[in-house]
């Protein structure tokens, strides 16, 4: 067999489209070119292997669901209140007809196909947080303060945000905690992924973090610990405690300041008015509960990116800090509801229960708790709306339909 002819059938293969779904997912945090360019490859050559393979194309509801969502995204173009705002978020947001589609025209998957994915995502995440860890030791030195080491400071050298970093570092633990049998190497990446969550800070991703444990711990038989298995553990979570305990103490003390009735009712704030992460997502649902009642949006919405004009406005009425003028609803649920009416919502909303369905009928604690995170992360921020939350989610959401609904125990 020549060696033209072995590549030919490498690049024919279930494992070459794996390889270049795991690369997109795991270059997310290094910039959208290289992933997208990557995730483009993906669905070419899904789409190639389906013709020369005569694959047939099985339509399946949860992979239907978010081309329905893009659908009715391109459907808003008409009723759209910003067009030129529409078009682009059409481009931006096209992985979600394309992704699903790539899916529905490849053949069952395996346990071996799924592991590829995440071995080479998470082994990836590993070594780009030893560098991060690297940068900010870097930081300490120059600047002699542990700030360095803590929330979006720590992922600033490729200025990223820390709930999206969090968001990516979890599933890679996640997926670790999930498998049965687990050698050295990969409990002391548990434990590395742990305290880098607890570094990053971000207070729902801690919040999913100790509902996860908690299921893991109550759904699996933990045999009896011994004395120094106890000292380690002991050591181990005194240490991860200590390190993050200034950062977390700080972030959650900050919120202390939030006055919830004022941020409902008072009509002017000022450029100097003491926002907390809370107070302005709230602020914002107040703004979107305005928007219902005075441009009836329920029904159709402003269309797909087409919020921002109103949003703007808005927050130059109220007087509020010239940066937050820019700022989207930072509530995905809100998002959808505000440009794509209520068939929007209830769109986004199955998608979610359809993965909810999946990890509950299967059992497998990796799709319960991304189900989980992304339910609550919805909450907090328009991932959808970015295009790194955008590939995150609809890459893992197709992964984990496709392979759980063959293999029950992926994680085994």
């Amino acid at each position: 067999m020549t060696a033209l002819k072995r590549i030919s059938i490498k690049i024919n293969s279930v494992e070459f489209l794996m390889y270049l779904l795991a690369l997109s997912v795991s270059t997310l945090l290094l910039g959208f070119a290289t992933s997208g360019i990557l995730l483009g490859l993906f669905v070419f050559f899904s789409i190639r292997h389906a013709i020369l393979n005569k694959t047939s194309f099985k339509i399946e509801l949860p992979f239907l669901l978010p081309i329905l969502l893009y659908v009715l995204f391109v459907l808003s173009l008409m009723w759209s209140v910003d067009k030129a705002q529409t078009l682009k978020g059409l481009e931006r947001t096209v992985s979600l007809l394309l992704v699903p589609t790539a899916f529905m025209l490849i053949p069952k998957l395996t346990k071996k196909d799924f592991m590829i994915v995440m071995k080479v995502f998470t082994v990836f995440n590993f070594f780009l947080g030893v560098f991060f860890l690297i940068i900010a030791t870097y930081g300490f030195f120059k600047t002699k303060t542990l700030d360095a080491y803590t929330y979006h400071n720590l992922v600033a050298i490729f200025d990223l945000n820390a709930i999206y970093v969090s968001l990516i570092f979890s599933i890679s633990m996640f997926y670790l905690i999930s498998l049965k049998q687990r050698s050295i190497k990969q409990k002391s990446m548990i434990v590395f992924f742990l305290l880098f969550l607890f570094l990053l800070s971000s207070k729902t991703i801690l919040f999913v973090l100790c509902i996860g444990i908690l299921i893991y711990i109550l759904n699996s038989k933990i045999p009896k610990l011994n004395r120094k298995t106890v000292i380690l553990v002991s050591i181990i979570g005194i240490t991860i405690i200590g390190i993050s305990s200034i950062t977390l103490s700080e972030r959650f003390s900050f919120e202390k300041h939030t006055k919830f009735s004022e941020v409902l009712e008072k009509e002017e704030f000022g450029k100097v008015y003491y926002w907390t992460g809370s107070s302005i997502r709230l602020f914002q649902l107040r703004i979107l509960k305005e928007q219902i009642e005075e441009e009836n949006i329920i029904l159709k919405g402003f269309g797909l990116f087409a919020s921002k004009q109103n949003l703007e406005q808005r927050h130059k009425n109220y007087d509020t800090y010239f940066k937050f003028h820019y700022y989207n609803y930072h509530n995905q649920y809100a998002q959808t509801l505000s440009e794509t009416g209520v068939l929007g919502l209830v769109i986004l909303l199955s998608i979610l229960i359809c993965v909810w369905i999946r990890g509950i009928k299967s059992k497998n604690f990796l799709i319960i708790m991304f189900s989980l995170m992304m339910s609550f992360v919805f909450f907090t921020e328009s991932v959808l709306w970015r295009q790194r939350g955008l590939f995150l989610f609809i890459i893992f959401y197709c992964l984990l339909i496709k392979t759980s609904s063959q293999n029950k125990k992926i994680n085994s």
